[in-house]
């Protein structure tokens, strides 16, 4: 299928999303809900089509005495997931994740990209509860640690 936003309402209407045009930014957008949170997904088309961006932001905010241990949990995440892209942006104070979807010619697949939104949602949800404790200091990054390693026992 051509990339285009047309196209990418089409197949997001499919998988029953109902998503829009952000007119600001010329984004699509919706937002999915876990645990009575709203998290809304971006995604733009790159360099004329050749990539799509997806850009889901966790709801939380974010204390300053907390960004180092949520920075260093983010890098740790990081490096375990098979599709890494969580991010700490400290001027805007805002944790997302992001995943870069190439395009051949500039075309996709429809369930390539349905592919993509559920690893999105997926992975935000998995540790949206996680990034919040940390970035608020309900939780220290060494007792994260400490529960992962007794889980593993």
């Amino acid at each position: 299928m051509k990339v285009n936003e047309h196209n990418l309402l089409e197949t997001l209407k499919t998988l029953k999303i109902d998503a829009k045009v952000q007119k600001e930014t010329n984004q699509i957008y919706f937002l999915f809900k876990h645990e009575e949170q709203e998290f809304p997904l971006f995604i733009r088309l790159l360099h004329e089509g050749e990539l799509i961006q997806l850009l889901t932001f966790v709801p939380c905010r974010i204390e300053a005495k907390c960004e180092n241990d949520l920075s260093r949990f983010l890098h740790m995440l990081n490096k375990e997931l098979d599709m890494p892209g969580f991010c700490l942006d400290e001027t805007s104070s805002t944790v997302f994740y992001r995943l870069m979807m190439p395009t051949l010619r500039q075309e996709y697949a429809p369930e390539v990209l349905e592919a993509y939104v559920n690893t999105s949602q997926t992975v935000c949800k998995s540790f949206a509860t996680v990034i919040t404790a940390l970035s608020t200091g309900a939780m220290t990054l060494e007792e994260i640690i400490k529960k992962a390693g007794d889980l593993q026992q």
